[in-house]
């Protein structure tokens, strides 16, 4: 598995992923929202043409998108926090006092033909690894304080559930929790 930044050249990989059809024809969840709430940017022309307008064609890194034999297969969402104006307004998801040159991760989305297989551990150790080369000094991480039930009976809701990522996953690599807003934490790795 190879792990890129996505860069205006990978920009039709990432629109591959996003728009796949599934096996009952439908287009996956990232192809309807394109990683957009967190972000300001409107476009009448759409959650995709905004995307790209506000970061690949400014040259600006969105994320991290993974290959399996040269097939896009996975994508983390992972930038800078002010790229993410509405999450550093938040009340309950902004940042603490005195932040800077932080990193968040907003996103996670493989490809149903490729889930369970690792991509999204690869994904989350390469965003790790891609924020610390950018020269934050941490990366924040908002996954649910706990999956409701019904989500831990049916392993493809909790996928669909878990989209900002596994509090495990990001436990067991070294993130700490900030804050418990109730439905989900904000959790923070330090480097510096």
């Amino acid at each position: 598995m190879e792990v890129h930044v996505v860069t205006a050249d990978r920009w039709a990989d990432l629109v591959a992923l996003f728009e796949r059809k599934g096996p009952r024809g439908g287009i996956p969840i990232p192809g309807h929202c394109w990683c957009q709430a967190w972000r300001d940017q409107e476009s009448p022309d759409g959650p995709k043409a905004n995307f790209k307008a506000a970061t690949v064609d400014q040259d600006r890194h969105p994320g991290l998108i993974a290959y399996l034999d040269d097939r896009p297969v996975g994508w983390v969402a992972v930038a800078p926090r002010p790229d993410h104006g509405k999450l550093e307004r938040s009340r309950k998801y902004g940042p603490t006092p005195d932040d800077h040159d932080v990193f968040a991760i907003t996103c996670f989305y493989v490809d149903r033909d490729h889930r369970g297989t690792g991509v999204a551990s690869a994904l989350l150790d390469a965003a790790i690894t891609y924020a610390r080369n950018a020269g934050a000094q941490a990366l924040d991480a908002f996954p649910k304080a706990t999956l409701a039930p019904h989500t831990l009976a049916n392993r493809r809701a909790e996928e669909n559930d878990s989209f900002m990522g596994r509090r495990a996953s990001y436990e067991a690599r070294g993130f700490t929790t900030l804050r418990d807003t109730g439905a989900r934490l904000v959790m923070r790795l330090t480097f510096i």
